[in-house]
């Protein structure tokens, strides 16, 4: 319960650090004296002051602060969590972009059915796909700052629930896809199938797009903007829809399209809000690291 300890000696900020190791915590001690050294290389992280602080504390520390002021560690640690997050955004949308596309590019034609993805497909999939991942989710803005991060001792990149989102909705868009495309089959089109389960596929990726980076970023409206024109171009104008082997999609079909991709964006919606309903419960989560500033004793 104690907030603050004043004229520690060396010997006694390193027992500091030490106790709240033992207890499983993440420490920072930051520091600019010989006195503090003990301290700083003990820490998981050590800061020291670049302006000011001596030549032994910026040799041990991790990082050192040029501009002397306590108010970039808040803003780094707010960066680094933002960026950490981007990154589980981007990877959340490949995987759930990818599962579908595997697994119906190699169950369908094992099922009997002819090829769904012509090489052709693959390619525009894949300027899809891979373009979004990288532009999108890389300068999402911080939307909590520097606030509680709601996470267990050990860190992990996805959480367990996180992993059965990604599953989930991967499994659903791979039974619309796959319904899609077997629905146009059976009526005796394979080109309306592929331009079925392309449309599925496409709308999905554009609606997970929305959903994941909230469309807070130049990058992402264009994308998501950009995405569904070029489905609906490269689909419904015949001259290009027969190079690409498909057929032109009626209206009924595009409307079990969109309908088929809401679903998929209500489902991210209802994870966050779930959790954000037990973070509130559970007090704020975890509140990172323990900060600890030295001083020399006066």
């Amino acid at each position: 319960h104690v907030h603050v300890i004043a004229r520690a000696a060396p010997a006694q900020k390193l027992a500091l650090v030490r106790a709240l190791q033992a207890r499983g915590e993440i420490v920072a001690v930051t520091g600019d004296g010989v006195n503090d050294v003990p301290a700083l290389q003990a820490a998981d992280i050590g800061i020291a002051m670049g302006e000011r602080g001596t030549r032994s504390a910026r040799e041990v520390s991790a990082i050192v602060l040029l501009d002397d002021n306590f108010r970039t560690i808040v803003q780094a640690i707010a960066e680094g969590r933002q960026l950490f997050r981007n990154l589980q955004l981007s990877f959340q949308y490949i995987l759930v972009i990818h599962i579908p596309l595997v697994i119906t590019a190699a169950l369908i034609p094992l099922a009997g059915y002819p090829l769904l993805y012509l090489p052709t497909h693959i390619v525009w999939l894949e300027m899809l796909i891979h373009p979004t991942a990288l532009l999108v989710f890389q300068g999402l803005p911080s939307a909590d700052g520097f606030g509680p991060i709601d996470r267990s001792r050990t860190v992990r990149f996805f959480s367990r629930s996180e992993w059965l989102l990604i599953i989930v909705v991967g499994a659903l868009v791979t039974v619309l896809v796959t319904a899609g495309y077997v629905r146009s089959f059976e009526a005796g089109d394979v080109d309306h199938g592929r331009a079925m389960a392309l449309a599925v596929l496409t709308l999905s990726s554009a609606v997970l797009t929305a959903v994941l980076s909230r469309l807070r970023t130049t990058a992402s409206r264009v994308i998501v903007a950009g995405t569904i024109g070029l489905s609906l171009v490269l689909t419904q104008v015949q001259p290009l829809a027969t190079a690409l082997h498909l057929e032109p999609l009626h209206a009924d079909d595009w409307a079990i399209a969109g309908i088929g991709s809401a679903l998929v964006g209500i489902l991210p919606l209802l994870f966050d809000y779930v959790r954000s309903i037990r973070r509130h419960a559970g007090g704020g989560g975890h509140p990172g690291p323990h900060i600890l500033r030295a001083s020399a004793p006066h």
